[in-house]
C-alpha cells in the first residue's frame, strides 16, 4: 500500500505552490525520516527532519543544513505563526506525553461530537494541533490513517511515538496556513486549539478548505457563555478578572518556576473543601475523567502557560466562524464544538433545522 506521505498533495504555505518531495531514507513502517520537499521549479525548499516535515520557513532557516545537502535553500520569510508563540506547549508535551485516559478519548474524539469509532475506519484524517499526539493515536488504533500537525515542539513527541507506524505522517505547521492542496480529508479534527492560533477565523477556512466534499470537520475552541441575570453576570466578572490577572503574572515566569507554581496550583485542587474552591474558581484545573494530579498539573500548566495567543469566546462566534468560511454545512453544535460537513462546489446549504 502506498505509504500516506506519498498521498498527500503538498503545497507552499506561503505562496501556494505545489510542493514535490525528496525522500532521501524512511522508517520501515515508510515514514520519511530525512528529505525536502521543494517547491515545484526551483531550488527552495522545505526539510524533512527526524520523521517530521518542517513546513514554515523559520523552521526551514533553522534547518538549512538539511536542505543544502540536497541542494536545496530555505523559502524567505512568510507571515507565518512563529514557533516561540506556542513554545509552552512543547515543552509541556515533553514531560508528559501520555496522560489521556482513553474514556477522556473518548469523549473528546467521538462522544462530544455525536459520531462513531467506526466512522473513522479507512478514513484519511488530519489531527489539526495534535499536541502530544494522544488523540492520533487514538483514531489510527480505530483505523484512520493521520496526519498530525502542530506548530510547537510536540510534533518530535508524536513523532517518537508514531513514527513506526505505516499509517501517520507529521507535519510541523501553522494552521492558519495549512501546508496541504484543497479537498483531500476525510475528518479534519481541531480540538482545544483554535484558540492559541494567531487568527481564529482563519484557522477555521483552512480547516474547511482542506476537507473533501463530504468530509466532516470536527472542532472545538474556548468559549463561555454569556451568563444570565445580573448576579451570574458579576461572579463570571469577578472570575474572569481573577484569571486574567493570574495569568499575566505566572505566564512571564521562567519555566521551571511556573512548574512548579502549577504543581502548587494543582495539588490545592486535592485538599478537602479548600479543593473545591480551587476548581471552581479555576485556579486549577481538574476533569473528572482524568483525576490523577499530574494530569491535573498539565492542564493547569496548559491554562497559564506562555503562549503568545490565547482567546475565549461566545458560542455563537464560534458558530459564526463556520457560517462565513462558506462552503459547509453545519451539522451539530453545542457549546464550545461544532460539527460541520464540506459541501461540494456549487452545492447550496441545506436550511437549518
Amino acid at each position: 500500500m502506498t505509504p500516506i506521505f506519498d498521498r498527500i498533495v503538498w503545497r507552499d504555505p506561503v505562496t501556494g505552490a505545489a510542493l514535490e518531495p525528496i525522500v532521501a531514507a524512511r522508517t520501515p513502517a515508510g515514514v520519511p525520516v530525512c528529505g525536502a520537499l521543494r517547491v515545484r521549479n526551483t531550488s527552495i525548499g522545505y526539510p524533512i527532519v527526524d520523521c517530521v516535515v518542517r513546513l514554515t520557513p523559520e523552521l526551514a532557516v533553522r534547518h538549512r543544513d538539511w536542505l543544502a545537502a540536497l541542494g536545496l535553500e530555505p523559502p524567505p520569510a512568510g507571515d507565518l505563526q512563529p514557533e516561540s508563540s506556542v513554545e509552552s506547549f512543547g515543552w509541556q508535551w515533553t514531560w508528559n506525553d501520555n496522560m489521556r485516559s482513553q474514556a477522556d478519548l473518548k469523549m473528546r474524539v467521538v462522544e462530544r461530537f455525536g459520531i462513531s469509532l467506526d466512522d473513522f475506519r479507512g478514513q484519511l484524517a488530519l489531527d489539526a494541533g495534535a499536541g502530544g499526539g494522544d488523540q492520533s493515536a487514538y483514531m489510527m488504533d480505530h483505523g484512520a490513517d493521520v496526519v498530525s500537525i502542530d506548530l510547537s515542539s510536540a510534533i518530535d513527541v508524536v513523532a517518537r511515538k508514531l513514527r513506526m507506524r505505516p499509517n501517520w505522517v507529521g507535519v510541523q505547521g501553522d494552521i492558519t496556513a495549512l501546508p496541504f492542496a484543497s479537498d483531500q480529508f476525510d475528518i479534519v479534527y481541531c480540538e482545544g486549539v483554535i484558540q492559541h492560533t494567531r487568527d481564529s477565523a482563519g484557522a477555521v477556512r483552512e480547516l474547511c478548505r482542506v476537507a473533501k466534499p463530504a468530509g466532516r470537520i470536527l472542532a472545538s475552541h474556548y468559549v463561555q457563555a454569556a451568563p444570565r441575570g445580573a448576579l451570574r453576570r458579576i461572579v463570571r466578572g469577578i472570575r474572569l478578572g481573577y484569571y486574567e490577572r493570574l495569568r499575566r503574572q505566572l505566564s512571564g515566569m521562567e519555566r521551571f518556576k511556573l512548574l512548579f507554581v502549577c504543581g502548587v496550583l494543582a495539588a490545592l485542587a486535592y485538599v478537602p473543601l479548600l479543593g473545591r474552591l480551587v476548581r471552581w474558581s479555576g485556579t486549577a484545573l481538574h476533569y473528572d475523567l482524568m483525576p490523577d494530579f499530574k494530569t491535573t498539573w498539565t492542564n493547569t500548566h496548559d491554562y497559564y502557560g506562555g503562549h503568545a495567543h490565547q482567546r475565549i469566546i461566545l458560542p455563537e462566534e464560534l458558530w459564526s466562524y463556520f457560517e462565513r468560511a462558506g462552503g459547509v454545512q453545519i451539522l451539530r453544535r453545542g457549546v464550545g464544538w461544532i460539527v460541520a460537513s464540506k459541501l461540494a462546489r456549487g452545492q447550496a446549504p441545506e436550511p437549518a433545522a
